[in-house]
C-alpha cells in the first residue's frame, strides 16, 4: 500500500510513546530503520483494517463518480466541487451548517443510515 497515512500513522504512534515522559520510547526520528520498518509494517495493517471496517476512506478515489470530503486542521468541513470542465482540478467547497436544512438524526438513523464521526469543528 503507497498511502502516506501509513507514514504518519506511525510517526505519531511513536512520537506519542515517546512523548509520554517514561524515557524508555526513542521519537521517530532516533528509532533504526528496522525498528521503523517493523512500525510502518503494524501502521499498514492497522489502517488496511480500519478501511475495511468502514472508518477510513480509501485513499484513492472509488470512481470518477465519487467526490473526495476534506475535513481541515480547524474542523471545517470542504467537499471536492467538480467543474465541467475541470478547469484546475483542485476546486472544494466549504460545506456550512444549515439550521433551516436540520433533521432528526434519531430518524434518519431509524431508516437505516449510519453515522460516522470524522471530526469535531471549532
Amino acid at each position: 500500500m503507497n498511502d502516506p497515512r501509513i507514514r504518519q500513522l506511525a510517526k505519531r504512534r511513536q512520537d506519542m510513546a515517546h512523548e509520554s515522559g517514561s524515557g524508555l520510547n526513542p521519537s521517530w526520528d532516533q528509532l533504526g530503520k528496522e525498528s521503523q520498518a517493523v512500525l510502518l509494517s503494524e501502521a499498514e495493517e492497522w489502517l488496511r483494517a480500519a478501511i475495511e471496517a468502514g472508518l477510513m476512506p480509501l485513499a484513492e478515489r472509488p470512481s470518477d463518480n465519487h467526490d473526495a470530503i476534506l475535513l481541515d486542521n480547524h474542523g471545517q468541513i470542504w467537499g471536492e466541487y467538480q467543474t465541467s470542465p475541470s478547469s484546475h482540478g483542485d476546486a472544494i467547497l466549504r460545506l456550512v451548517w444549515a439550521s433551516e436544512q436540520c433533521s432528526s438524526k434519531q430518524e434518519i438513523e431509524a431508516e437505516g443510515v449510519e453515522f460516522r464521526l470524522i471530526g469535531w469543528s471549532e
